[in-house]
C-alpha cells in the first residue's frame, strides 16, 4: 500500500463549489467570472476554453480561491488535450466547467496568435505548480501530492521543501496502478485528501484520468485548490531532467521530452498529435470568415 505523509493540527476553510462557466463546442471570445472583483475573458480552441490570463494572473486566482474557501478545479489543457477533447466530449466537458483553465505550451499560444485570438503567454502547469509553491511557503498553505509511482511523490516534496523553505506538506498518496477501476482504492486516495484538509491538491495521474477523477470528486475532497500536473512529479523527483529554459520558451519541450521516453511518447508525440493540424486550419478558416462577415456589416 502507497505511503501516506500527513501532517497534524490543520485547518481547512468549507464552502460550496464555486459556479462553473456553461461550456460551447464554438470558437467564441467570451467572459466568465474571475475571483475577486474582476472578470476574465475567455477564449475557445477546437471547442477547449482558454482563460486570456498570464501566469500572474492565474496566480492571483489560485490564491483567491484559497481566500473564498470551497473547491476549485484548475486546468492546464495542452495540444494533446485539444486532441483527446476530438474524442472525448466529456473531457472537454470537464475542462470547459473547470473554475480556470489556462493554456499549458506554446503550441496552444502559437495558434491563438494564427486565429487572432492571442493568449498572453505559456502558464503551464509544472511552471504553475512552481509559483504556487512559492506563494503557499510564504503564506502558510499547505499542498497535498497525489499521483505517481511509489516513492516519487514524496521526493517530489523533499524536493519542493528544499527549494520554497517553509512550504507545508499536507500529505503524499501514491495509489496503486489501476486504482481508478476500484472503488475502494479511489476512495483511499478521497479519504488521504480528506483527513489531509490542504489548501491546493496537486494530482499527477496523467490526462484525462485526473481531471476526471478531481472533477468527480471535487465536493467531496473539499480542497480550494485542486489541479492536475502531468509528469510534474517525476521532474520534480529527478525520474526525468528538466527540459532547457529556452526549449520551454520556444515550444519545443515535446522534442525534449521525447528524446529522454521516446517509448512512452513516441506515439502520442509523432502520431496522435498530428491531428491537431485540422483543428488548426479549421479554427484559422473559422476566423477568417468571421473576420469578413465583420467587414461586410
Amino acid at each position: 500500500m502507497a505511503r501516506v505523509w500527513l501532517t497534524k493540527n490543520m485547518k481547512v476553510a468549507a464552502g460550496a463549489l464555486s459556479g462553473s462557466q456553461s461550456s460551447t463546442l464554438e470558437h467564441a471570445e467570451l467572459r466568465t467570472r474571475g475571483t475577486r472583483t474582476h472578470e476574465k475573458r475567455a477564449i475557445y480552441i477546437g471547442g477547449v476554453r482558454f482563460d486570456v490570463i498570464n501566469r500572474r494572473q492565474a496566480l492571483e486566482c489560485m490564491t483567491g480561491f484559497v481566500e473564498q474557501g470551497g473547491s476549485h478545479l484548475v486546468c492546464t489543457p495542452n495540444v494533446d488535450h485539444i486532441v483527446q477533447c476530438e474524442l472525448d466530449p466529456a473531457f472537454r466537458e470537464t475542462i470547459n466547467r473547470s473554475s480556470l483553465s489556462v493554456a499549458d505550451g506554446m503550441g496552444v499560444v502559437y495558434t491563438s496568435r494564427l486565429i487572432g485570438r492571442p493568449l498572453p503567454e505559456n502558464v503551464g502547469g509544472r511552471l504553475l505548480l512552481l509559483d504556487f509553491c512559492r506563494v503557499a511557503a510564504k503564506e502558510g498553505y499547505r499542498i497535498f501530492l497525489l499521483g505517481g509511482e511509489p516513492g516519487i511523490p514524496e521526493t517530489a516534496a523533499q524536493a519542493l521543501t528544499a527549494t520554497f523553505p517553509g512550504l507545508q506538506i499536507a500529505g503524499t498518496f501514491a495509489p496503486p496502478v489501476g486504482f481508478e477501476l476500484s472503488g475502494d482504492a479511489s476512495e483511499e486516495c478521497v479519504e488521504a485528501v480528506r483527513v489531509a484538509k490542504p489548501q491546493a491538491l496537486f494530482v499527477a495521474f496523467g490526462a484525462p484520468k485526473q481531471e476526471k477523477w478531481l472533477s468527480k470528486n471535487l465536493t467531496r475532497i473539499n480542497v480550494p485548490v485542486s489541479m492536475g500536473v502531468g509528469y510534474a512529479f517525476d521532474l520534480l523527483a529527478g525520474k526525468f531532467p528538466l527540459p532547457p529554459k529556452w526549449m520551454t520558451a520556444v515550444g519545443l519541450e515535446w522534442a525534449f521530452r521525447l528524446w529522454h521516453d521516446p517509448k512512452r511518447l513516441a506515439k502520442r508525440y509523432l502520431w496522435r498529435d498530428f491531428r491537431f493540424l485540422p483543428i488548426v486550419v479549421s479554427e484559422t478558416l473559422r476566423q477568417r470568415r468571421r473576420f469578413k462577415a465583420g467587414a461586410s456589416e
